[in-house]
């Protein structure tokens, strides 16, 4: 029997890590959104460069309006990040009113110091304040306050003034066609796209635990690694789903089904790890099951679709089916069925499911953090815009008094680190990130400028780039746009014949201090504390999650509206990427150690979650029996109400006892008769009983981390 090729095959290593590292290339941007992004900025730019200093030419303008005009064509093709494509349109066109209002008002104010720092305050605030008006509103207020920015940066003349208000006008005209004519976006090749990646998504995965199947124990690193590999799966069914309307109800459901059987595969090898009870032979044929199943799911291959079978048929022999639960077997069963169960899964996803045209979702479910903070006291947006405006006016101060031409740079640094944060600990590594870019942009910067000065080609050509590459990677990290933005400002200064490294040592400078005041105020003047932002999105995830257990388990018909089930389980799945992300600065970083309540609250809603998911939307409840169905409905009412009860004491002092639904499972599961009980697969009997089972430890788990006492805490204690 001829063997497929493996990533241990002689021969092919190198061929296969390329095609490996290609493929994870192209998931990280799915739908060649980033790659538009940066695209958009370099063209934005470039025809504003063009055309506006024709036009200063023309009119005998100098340097200054087609700087202006440049910075706000660049960034007005990027601000619009409404839903829907008419939305964007409306936002874009309205970015010339804030971007002529604010150019002028920072020209004029310029001309007095004192009346421009008042001025530059106000606008800070305005612009702050109005991103309560949700993505309309942010981009308002960003274009106004770079708009304002770059005529102090420019040091725009007042008689300058209507040139630069005409500079405007043509700026966001040249941004629109951008972003709407000439790179527009196209949702459904978007969405050939993302399918496709998603299927990529799952032969990058398989490669991953083919890799780590072999590991002879579970480590922090390893368990980070699988997280990783769940997360992907996760982001890249996510994006299709955001361009599928609620009534593409074939697609949805296979794309749903594919993603909990790879959820599945994960955690059958992460179990076949931690356990370690089988032999390193049987693991090799867990290994080459996996590498036949991604050759399978890569090339819709029948061959290696059975030569998998064959590998499963060894798997299956070596560790027959025991007398009791040997955890062994009972690994190699779990593995065997939940990658037969993928690889079927992925071969009815095909083409053919993708809609015809896109229209607008017929569903839109508004952002429950947003939500949640809106009800409590102070809007986000009216305290973000106090700390933001009473930074920004310390770090004017301080950045005046090391350098009085350059003490903007502290402002924008003080400014923008609050841009897209909801916490303190958000607010602190988004600072973190500023700082790290412009030390390394600084380096990089002074020896690229050196490179290329005095070739004016190269040096434009240059500066074209670092735009592109800034916008292409501002998604894959904050610091990577403030690395090639500082390099550059380094490049842009040696064309102008202005570069000195004690320039640039300057604003590295301004910048800690910018950083610095930004962290203190958000730190000390009216916190959003990360601990204090997680209860709240952990609450609203167990929020969805009790909504979901009564959807798919209690209330659960063959007339039930499968529209209506997807949409929970993905508004679920969206509150827990909101949690993930809310937690990101305790998870990622040394912070978690002080607050590891609210880390174990995190791990414990999200082992919560996973075990809803797999609830198969109750689909096993159609065909048991009356009273094994509604003593599950039963069970799934108290596992709602434990949910939601738990959901009300984050945070609290007291945390009320839960009565577990072990005793209603265990009846449920006494009172399975006949075929009900040999009925195999995802949505069977046994496998839901299995589920609703994992959700009550679940939850238990989750009320013991609650309870548990608040003590820091370090990794090399015991």
């Amino acid at each position: 029997m001829n063997a497929l090729p493996s990533s241990t095959s002689p021969g092919r290593v190198d061929l296969h890590n390329v095609r490996h590292l290609w493929d994870v290339f192209l998931i990280s941007d799915p739908d060649l959104g980033r790659l538009r992004k940066g695209l958009r900025a370099a063209l934005g730019a470039g025809l504003a460069v063009l055309v506006l200093s024709w036009l200063a030419r023309l009119l005998g303008e100098p340097p200054t309006v087609t700087l202006v005009g440049t910075m706000v064509a660049m960034m007005g093709s990027q601000l619009a990040t409404d839903t829907e494509p008419r939305a964007q349109r409306v936002t874009t066109a309205l970015l010339v009113f804030p971007a002529v209002l604010a150019a002028v008002l920072g020209t004029l104010a310029a001309q007095i110091p004192l009346l421009g720092a008042v001025a530059f305050a106000v606008t800070i605030f305005i612009t702050t304040f109005v991103r309560r008006f949700g993505p309309r509103g942010l981009a308002l207020g960003m274009i106004g306050f770079f708009s304002f920015f770059n005529a102090l940066f420019f040091r725009a003349k007042l008689a300058q003034v209507p040139a630069l208000a005409g500079a405007m006008v043509v700026a966001v005209g040249i941004a629109y066609a951008v972003r709407f004519v000439l790179i527009p976006d196209r949702p459904e090749r978007n969405l050939r796209r993302l399918l496709r990646a998603f299927r990529k998504t799952l032969d990058v995965v398989l490669w991953e635990l083919a890799e780590v199947s072999g590991q002879p124990r579970l480590t922090p690193a390893l368990v980070r690694r699988l997280s990783l590999q769940a997360d992907r799966l996760s982001d890249a069914a996510l994006a299709v789903e955001d361009l599928l309307p609620s009534d593409q109800i074939p697609l949805r459901q296979r794309l749903f089904e594919v993603e909990l059987a790879a959820n599945r595969v994960l955690g059958a090898v992460r179990q076949i790890i931690e356990t370690g009870a089988l032999s390193p032979e049987v693991r090799g044929e867990v290994h080459s099951a996996l590498v036949a199943a991604r050759i399978a799911i890569r090339h819709r291959a029948p061959a290696a679709s059975r030569m998998m079978h064959t590998h499963l048929e060894r798997l299956r022999a070596a560790t027959p089916e025991p007398t009791r639960d040997e955890p062994g077997s009972s690994d190699a069963r779990r593995f065997r069925n939940s990658l037969s169960d993928l690889v079927d899964a992925s071969f009815l996803l095909t083409d053919e499911l993708l809609p015809e045209a896109l229209g607008p979702r017929m569903t839109e479910s508004p952002n429950p953090v947003a939500q949640e903070l809106a009800r409590e006291g102070l809007h986000p947006s009216t305290r973000q815009a106090l700390q933001v405006t009473v930074a920004s006016v310390l770090a004017m101060a301080a950045g005046y008094a090391v350098s009085a031409e350059r003490w903007y740079w502290a402002v924008i640094t003080a400014f923008v680190i609050f841009t897209r944060t909801r916490s303190s600990g958000d607010t602190v590594q988004r600072a973190w990130a500023r700082v790290l870019g412009t030390v390394l942009g600084v380096v990089a910067g002074l020896f690229l400028a050196r490179l290329v000065t005095g070739h004016d080609g190269l040096e434009i050509a240059s500066i074209f780039v670092c735009v592109f590459l800034g916008f292409y990677l501002i998604q894959v990290s904050y610091a990577w746009m403030v690395f090639w933005f500082t390099t550059l400002l380094s490049v842009l200064y040696g064309l102008l014949g202005r570069l000195s490294p004690g320039l640039l040592y300057l604003r590295i400078e301004e910048t800690l201090i910018g950083a610095g005041i930004g962290v203190t105020i958000a730190l000390f003047l009216m916190p959003e504390r990360t601990t204090a932002h997680v209860q709240k999105v952990a609450r609203q995830v167990l929020d969805a999650a009790g909504d979901y257990l009564e959807e798919a388990v209690v209330n659960r018909t063959r007339e039930t509206d499968q529209a209506r089930l997807l949409d929970s389980a993905r508004v679920l799945d969206a509150r827990l990427r909101e949690l993930r992300t809310a937690a990101r600065p305790l998870l990622a970083g040394k912070l978690g150690r002080f607050s590891p309540r609210a880390v174990r609250t995190v791990h414990a809603v999200s082992e919560l979650v996973l075990s809803v998911r797999h609830l198969e939307m109750g689909r096993g409840l159609l065909g048991l029996n009356g009273t094994s169905r509604e003593l599950l409905r039963e069970a799934g009412l108290q596992l709602a109400h434990n949910t939601r009860a738990l959901a009300d004491s984050i945070g609290a002092e007291e945390v009320p006892p839960v009565e577990p639904a072990s005793a209603l499972l265990d009846k449920a599961q006494r009172s399975l008769v006949g075929e009900e009980t040999l009925r195999r697969g995802p949505a069977s009997p046994p496998i839901l009983l299995h589920w609703l089972t994992r959700v009550d430890e679940a939850l238990a788990l989750l009320a013991q981390s609650l309870r548990a006492p608040t003590r820091l805490y370090f990794p090399w204690r015991p």
